[in-house]
């Protein structure tokens, strides 16, 4: 018997397979694990860093006099814009490849730890950026006018009493309050989401008028600790709201002005109320994983990385709750 001149007789499974096993754990993990990137509609960036996106004012609407031509209002213009300035990265290094190679486990829980922590960054730049929304005031045009009105400002609620965040009928209460007068700006509520972390959502749970069949119908269960609506606004549950400073936030830096950064009142922070309209976001590279072997570092790479950028549009469009 001929002895074997290379290795086309081994059963080994293919780089190209292992590689696609891993990304395959990132990409199914960040979907998992993200909840924006199917709120917020994501504008492709290439061959520059910054998006510019126009904004129109209200058109006035004006009375016809019989033999008397009507004049135009001029309606204003303005923008706002995002910018992508940096590299988003989940790296692992390894001298030799032996468990990544052979263990399946191990390509699948280092793309899903990948997967989870860009997922987590992923949705936590767009809630602070929803926050920092809330703050702003109406948006100006070029001219420094209002835009006719057509763009409100942001709104922050802040409970009157330390610990009313945790109190169910005071806390429903802010947050209603936000969503009535969002109506009353003539915001279309029914795109809206309101965001609470798992805690605020317990105390939700705790209001008997979401619950009670003699005030909501069908609207959860309290064993399963789930219900849909507040106000006909879907809750959403996360843990990506800041609970604490953040002071060097990965994606910040001096061209953004260190947006990413988040102050203490800001993490004060409990309810996100968010439109589609609320944030602009761009993103110049889509998540992407890659393994290979740098000849000059003697060691194999595990990479997945991301280049998104996001602000916010319309500040009257989100509307924060925060504790005292």
């Amino acid at each position: 018997m001929a002895l074997p001149t290379d290795s086309s007789h081994l059963s080994d499974q293919l780089t190209s397979e292992m590689i696609e096993e891993y990304g395959g754990a990132v990409d199914s993990q960040f979907t998992k694990s993200s909840i924006m990137r199917g709120f917020v509609n994501i504008t492709k960036l290439i061959n520059t860093d910054s998006k510019i996106k126009r904004r129109v004012g209200r058109t006035t609407v004006k009375k016809v006099v019989a033999g008397v031509r009507p004049d135009a209002t001029p309606t204003s213009f303005g923008r706002t814009g995002v910018t992508v300035d940096s590299i988003s990265l989940a790296r692992d290094n390894r001298a030799l490849l032996n468990e990544f190679q052979t263990d399946f486990n191990a390509r699948a829980e280092l793309g899903k730890d990948h997967g989870k922590e860009l997922g987590k960054l992923f949705d936590q730049a767009f809630l602070i950026a929803a926050i920092k929304g809330s703050e702003a005031g109406a948006p100006t045009d070029a001219d420094g006018g209002n835009y006719n009105g057509a763009f409100g400002a942001g709104n922050v609620n802040t409970l009157a009493v330390a610990n009313d965040e945790l109190d169910p009928v005071k806390f429903y209460e802010a947050i209603a309050e936000e969503i009535t007068a969002m109506e009353e700006d003539e915001i279309d509520i029914e795109e809206c989401v309101v965001f609470v972390r798992p805690t605020q959502a317990d105390v939700l749970l705790n209001n008997d008028k979401l619950l009670n069949k003699d005030f909501s119908m069908d609207n959860g269960d309290f064993a399963n600790g789930t219900f849909k609506t507040l106000k006909g606004v879907p809750v959403v549950t996360t843990t990506r709201i800041p609970t604490a400073a953040i002071a060097d936030h990965v994606m910040s830096d001096a061209k953004n002005n260190n947006f990413y950064n988040v102050s203490a009142a800001q993490a004060k922070t409990k309810a996100v109320i968010m439109h589609p309209k609320s944030l602009f976001a761009a993103e110049t590279i889509p998540l992407t994983s890659k393994v290979y072997y740098e000849d000059t570092e003697l060691q194999w790479f595990i990479d997945s990385y991301l280049a998104f950028g996001v602000n916010y549009d319309r500040p009257d469009c989100t509307r924060t709750v925060r504790a005292a």
